[in-house]
């Protein structure tokens, strides 16, 4: 039996354990819930190609509607769509608003999926990450230690890349679907050990069952994690893996694994990971490209301060001489203060390098600088 077999398996069981008895104890409930999250920034940077503004002012907003239910036999079915605060386009489109996001930085809705948990673990459908996304994520060093801005979120908004061949943003996740139409299973806790595994036809948003040449189709993943304590020392360790499909002619399949984990004692906690991607989508099917990215954080709780110190630096190499080399290095010291119940203050400092492999690159293909934001976020 294939592994979509067997997700398909799972995801049967939980439906027939979901409908027998099919009934909600008081019926299903509505919630709201999401974040805003203001900032300004401010960088300086090297690059002769740089294209981001001197001052910057921009918010990431995201509203979430939360269903919830629990049936006589305990079975619990939630859901959730993520509502995005704003959209990316042109003067004319309104590209948040198509189909995919059209492309640009993100769709309308972001995520909207169903999860059915209960003794067996819990099955998780919809447009949305995979369990094994969200189970190796918070191993990664920088994730699991800013306490500010989140480096592989925001680090190419404030810094240009101008010739750097690296396609994976620094501190990438285990994103191969991209908030595909998805299933995945986790199972329950054993002793602190836990599995999850997930499937997705595509990375298309708005499944069709086809998968057209060019994109990449049975996506496949798994991870697992522990999480224990000896003496007052408390850890998390895991990986994960994920493979796809790569559709152009004469490609192979695109790859990506993951280790790491975080110790923690008392106030202080340090985190480390190594993640590689490989995939075959540059230059013609028959080249090949590599991204290792190392992560190492450090976090600090301090009343109602955090403060972190994250750095992260990727380097790609592949058979192609103008991607071989490349390299992308990002260090940020974050401060964090809780001014009330959900509303904090953030800051970041960021330092940025991107170097081009090539020895005769120019100042447009290279670059470094520092930039600084500053934000209040507001947690629903």
């Amino acid at each position: 039996m294939n592994n979509t077999f067997k997700l398909a398996a799972v995801s049967s069981a939980a439906l027939m354990l979901a409908a027998a008895p099919a009934m909600a104890q008081e019926g299903p409930t509505l919630k709201l819930g999401g974040f805003y999250d203001q900032k300004m920034s401010i960088q300086n940077q090297d690059s002769a190609a740089a294209v981001q503004s001197d001052v910057d002012v921009r918010n990431d907003v995201e509203i979430y509607f939360l269903g919830a239910a629990t049936l006589d036999n305990g079975i619990k079915i939630a859901t959730r769509v993520e509502l995005e605060g704003g959209t990316v386009g042109t003067n004319t489109v309104d590209n948040g608003n198509q189909i995919n996001g059209a492309g640009t930085g993100y769709d309308q809705i972001d995520e909207a999926f169903m999860t059915i948990s209960g003794s067996f673990g819990s099955v998780k459908l919809g447009m949305s990450d995979t369990a094994a996304k969200g189970m190796t994520t918070g191993l990664q060093g920088t994730w699991a230690s800013n306490v500010g801005e989140n480096v592989s979120f925001n680090a190419r908004k404030l810094f240009s890349t101008p010739g750097v061949s690296l396609r994976a943003t620094p501190a990438a996740q285990m994103d191969s679907n991209g908030d595909g139409e998805q299933i995945s299973y986790t199972t329950p806790s054993f002793g602190g050990f836990q599995v999850a595994v997930g499937y997705a036809q595509n990375s298309n948003e708005t499944f069709d069952g086809t998968t057209a040449a060019g994109v990449t189709g049975d996506i496949f993943d798994a991870a697992a994690r522990y999480m224990g304590k000896i003496g007052d020392a408390s850890f998390r360790v895991g990986g994960g893996y994920s493979t796809s499909n790569n559709q152009t002619v004469g490609a192979k399949d695109d790859a990506q694994w993951i280790v790491g984990g975080s110790v923690r004692v008392s106030a202080v906690q340090v985190s480390a990971s190594f993640s590689r991607q490989v995939e075959t989508k540059i230059a013609g099917a028959t080249n090949t490209r590599g991204v290792d990215t190392v992560e190492l954080g450090a976090r600090a709780w301090m009343g109602p301060n955090q403060f972190s110190i994250v750095y992260t630096r990727a380097e790609a190499d592949s058979t192609d001489t103008a991607v071989d080399g490349d390299e992308e290095t990002v260090v940020a010291l974050a401060m964090r203060r809780t001014l009330g119940k959900g509303v904090s203050w953030h800051n970041t400092l960021y330092y940025y390098d991107a170097e081009d492999g090539d020895a005769s690159a120019t100042g447009f293909t290279k670059n470094d600088g520092l930039a600084f934001t500053t934000g209040i976020r507001l947690g629903f």
